[in-house]
């Protein structure tokens, strides 16, 4: 990198904030360098290819995206083609289909006022607290200013539902216990059952999935390719397979980072896109406050996932254009209480599906044996056992749809071993640390944290640690520029 350049970045890791972070300050004329360590870009956006089908390794739906969300406009705001992108809605009146049993199937249609009257059609006896709950979704919603692109304030909302579980939330509204398992899906979007999850964020995803979801056709990678090729197109550059091995600070200043193929690279600030706890894995110097890095090292979440990919036979499984959650067999229950099941949109979608991604939550334990080896090395007893959690599941799921079973051509799993590999995070979460809420700006006068690991969950923590990140490095505000664009 150019070290005479007052505007040189380095960012550590290329998954989705590290690109969103990489575009943001590219565009502001920054002379950005994204160092990621697999072979494909993306981090949620990944997706890999077995033959004609194409498989996607997160994100398996996208919230914000419609008029008026924060991830529409900041795609107007770099100028990216909406057509090129391929989003696809959800479908309106059948976004979510929600399974308590093989006989009750909840169908939970988008926007505030057809939700909430569907389920006060389904459990007339809560309509209040239906209601009730609703105006707290939406009153936490209103808090998230990031989200809505307003200018940052404090709200009484924050403070009013930041110190409950989610649990209670609904508990305190709620009294149907079958209406209190169905809303149990939302832990599903985050990682956690609502007794683990905060009010908070149970707050913004639902109020932001009500709103309405959307898929990329033909997979998430390419949306991750255009990223790179805009970075890389104004001046900056992104690498694959360029693992940060070490980062060097010295007098709270970060020096160089260096990788595993003794690469170094030098630039006058730098982000680490990476989970924290990684981070302090590889930084040599002190770099975050004590209290920041006694809670990260203290921090242990194991919940992880199994994901089955299965490719279809021509023409035997419909496609359903929704998220399907079906309760989950698994015991644990601390764990979501939900499989999901979709069957992701290809370009110039038709009547039937070409794949199905079924995901459980499990734990990164039970897999941890094997923790020391690598992809496609891992031994027969390993795929013996993947193979095996696999049929159950897939028998298990098939009780809810039984065509699945014999549309069923090739299945491919991944484990919480391939999260682990794939997100970086030490401990084989998929989702972030919970209630961690790192500030962005480090100890280190030239280092800042981005990502759903510092702050809030997924999209919604990857795009606003983004641009918290690019307005505290340029010293102005970009909420206006991004939400005129």
């Amino acid at each position: 990198m150019n070290n005479s350049n007052p505007h040189t970045v380095c960012i550590i890791g290329g998954g989705m904030s590290g690109l969103f972070t990489g575009v943001l300050l590219a565009k502001n004329g920054y002379k950005v360098t994204v160092l990621e360590k697999n072979h494909i870009i993306g981090g949620g956006l990944q997706s890999f290819r077995r033959g004609d089908a194409v498989f996607n390794t997160g994100m398996q739906a996208f919230c914000g995206y419609g008029d008026g969300f924060a991830l529409k406009h900041f795609i107007d705001y770099i100028g990216f083609d909406h057509k090129d992108l391929h989003f696809v809605p959800l479908d309106p009146d059948a976004q979510e289909i929600v399974w308590l049993d093989r006989e009750h199937v909840y169908r939970l249609p988008k926007t505030r006022k057809k939700y909430e009257e569907y389920l006060i059609s389904q459990f007339p006896h809560e309509a209040k607290g239906i209601h009730q709950l609703l105006d707290a979704v939406y009153e936490i919603g209103n808090t998230f200013d990031y989200f809505w692109l307003h200018p940052m304030q404090l709200h009484p909302a924050a403070a009013k539902y930041g110190v409950i579980t989610a649990r209670r939330l609904v508990d305190s509204c709620i009294t149907d216990e079958a209406l209190k398992r169905l809303f149990e899906y939302v832990g599903m979007h985050l990682g956690y059952n609502l007794s683990c999850l905060p009010a908070t964020e149970l707050g913004m995803i639902l109020n932001l999935y009500i709103e309405g979801g959307w898929r990329i056709a033909g997979g998430n990678l390419p949306f991750a390719k255009q990223l790179a090729q805009y970075i890389e197109e104004n001046g900056g550059k992104v690498y694959n397979n360029t693992e940060v091995s070490k980062i060097i600070a010295e007098n709270r200043k970060i020096i160089s980072v260096e990788t595993t193929n003794e690469q170094v690279f030098v630039a006058d600030q730098y982000v680490c896109a990476i989970p924290p706890k990684t981070l302090l894995q590889i930084v040599c110097g002190e770099v975050l406050r004590s209290t920041t890095y006694d809670r990260i090292m203290e921090f242990n979440n194991d919940s992880s996932c199994s994901i089955c990919h299965i490719k279809l036979k021509p023409n035997s499984m419909r496609y359903r254009n929704n998220l399907i959650f079906i309760p989950t067999p698994i015991a644990d229950k601390s764990l979501p209480h939900y499989i999901s099941m979709i069957t992701p949109p290809a370009i110039n979608q038709g009547e039937w599906a070409d794949t199905v991604e079924i995901l459980t939550f499990t734990r990164y334990g039970d897999y941890k044996q094997w923790e020391n080896t690598r992809t496609g090395k891992r031994g027969a007893e390993y795929d013996k056992m993947k193979a095996e959690r696999a049929q159950k599941t897939i028998e298990y799921i098939s009780q809810f749809y039984p065509e699945l079973r014999e549309a069923i051509d090739t299945v491919y799993v991944s484990t919480p071993l391939t999260v682990r590999d794939y997100y970086g995070n030490p401990d084989g979460a998929v989702y972030a640390q919970q209630g961690l809420f790192a500030p962005v700006k480090t100890k280190a006068s030239n280092l800042f944290m981005t990502g759903q690991s510092v702050q809030y969950q997924g999209l919604f923590g990857t795009l606003t640690t983004s641009i918290a990140v690019a307005e505290i490095m340029m010293g102005r505000s970009l909420i206006e520029e991004i939400a005129k664009a």
